[in-house]
């Protein structure tokens, strides 16, 4: 068996990050594969795939056209069985490639792309992704053999929104190693520490976890800080300058982009996810595996990867006050924390192991070969 990924970038997010998962995984179980990225960014793990000896290739071209020609090549010298793309523009390049040869093209669904909160995101020209929309639809109908999707969240989107053949879709959890074995906490500050792990984008929704740390603020509250981990992205600016203007500097820090996860998770006390839309939401299973409790928006997928009561606190991430309460709800707790920390781990365990997740990738490739 032999497999070409197609991925926008090896950079520092949760496709990416499933993507280096599952390589290692094939590696290991000797099954030759090739990366294909249409570009280079500075932060992200390619660095540590290509010391691992994987076979990676950045794109020369940037245009459309050039980059999707470029595809046809590799795929026409590299007599691949499948070829897998992942993110939205490597998915429309490899789809437009089979308009100049021939191969079984398999594609990751691993966002809610047409959710409406998107519609809100200021820096999304609208009527371009309604033109999007309509050649995602017809593109994926025409050209993409089967799709994997993340969640049955996902799934559902976009046979609602492009009118997918459920036939064609199926469902892999993406899976994670764990952060750690068992939930014993290695703390070496004394503070309250919150942990975010994204990019720092308008779809991660961190302006949110800002506002309900002034809302801490105001109330007085000591020794709780937020850590925010991951790469800069289109509204750090606004992060940064809404931290200074409400003097937040002393309860917030943004760590940017690390390999190091292990340490900001080994110290946090709670896992904050704020995302207003999302397909699955990787750190999410990490911090599971790492035994924290979570504090997430009450999202529909969020609700397939975390269990609200159990190991989670579903909030209306736009309403601070409740963000607010939540938090302190479990700073004040210490035996709500310890349950929810056993609880975390052990479906972290039971659902999102690496180990389920690439046994079903790999069943997935073999039925598709």
């Amino acid at each position: 068996m032999k497999i070409l990924f197609v991925i926008d970038s090896l950079g520092g997010g949760g496709a990416e990050r499933s993507t280096q998962v599952l390589c290692d995984y094939l590696h290991e179980h000797n099954v030759d594969f090739k990366i294909v990225c249409l570009y280079f960014y500075p932060d992200g793990f390619h660095q540590e795939m290509i010391d691992k000896g994987y076979d990676i290739r950045f794109l020369k071209e940037k245009s459309f056209l050039g980059q999707t020609k470029e595809i046809v090549g590799i795929i026409k010298e590299g007599d691949y069985d499948i070829v897998h793309s992942i993110l939205f523009k490597s998915n429309l390049r490899t789809r437009f490639a089979k308009l100049f040869t021939k191969f079984q093209h398999l594609e990751s669904l691993v966002n809610t792309t047409y959710s409406e909160e998107r519609k809100l995101d200021k820096k999304v020209n609208q009527n371009l992704l309604s033109l999007y929309k309509v050649l995602d639809k017809y593109s994926a109908k025409l050209f993409v053999d089967h799709f994997h999707s993340i969640t049955n969240t996902v799934k559902k989107h976009y046979i609602d929104h492009l009118g997918l053949n459920s036939k064609k879709i199926t469902v892999v959890y993406r899976g994670r190693k764990p952060i750690k074995l068992g939930t014993v906490r290695k703390k070496s500050s004394p503070e309250f520490i919150l942990l975010n792990v994204a990019r720092q984008d308008y779809q991660k929704g961190q302006i949110f976890l800002l506002q309900a740390m002034n809302e801490l603020k105001a109330q007085n509250e000591k020794n709780i800080k937020l850590i925010i981990l991951g790469v800069e992205g289109s509204v750090t600016s606004t992060l940064k300058d809404y931290v200074k203007q409400k003097e937040l500097q002393n309860m917030v820090n943004f760590a940017g982009f690390s390999n190091n996860v292990e340490k900001y998770f080994s110290e946090a006390d709670v896992f904050t996810f704020s995302s207003l839309f999302e397909g699955l939401g990787g750190a999410l299973i990490e911090a599971q595996s790492a035994g924290l409790p979570i504090i997430a928006n009450d999202l529909e997928v969020l609700r397939e990867v975390a269990v609200d009561n159990k190991n989670a606190i579903f909030v209306d991430i736009k309403d601070s006050s409740s963000v607010a309460q939540a938090i302190l709800k479990l700073k004040n707790s210490s035996l709500l924390r310890s349950e929810f920390s056993q609880n975390s781990f052990e479906n972290y365990d039971e659902k999102f192991r690496e180990e389920v997740s690439n046994r079903g990738m790999l069943k997935l490739y073999k039925e598709l070969c």
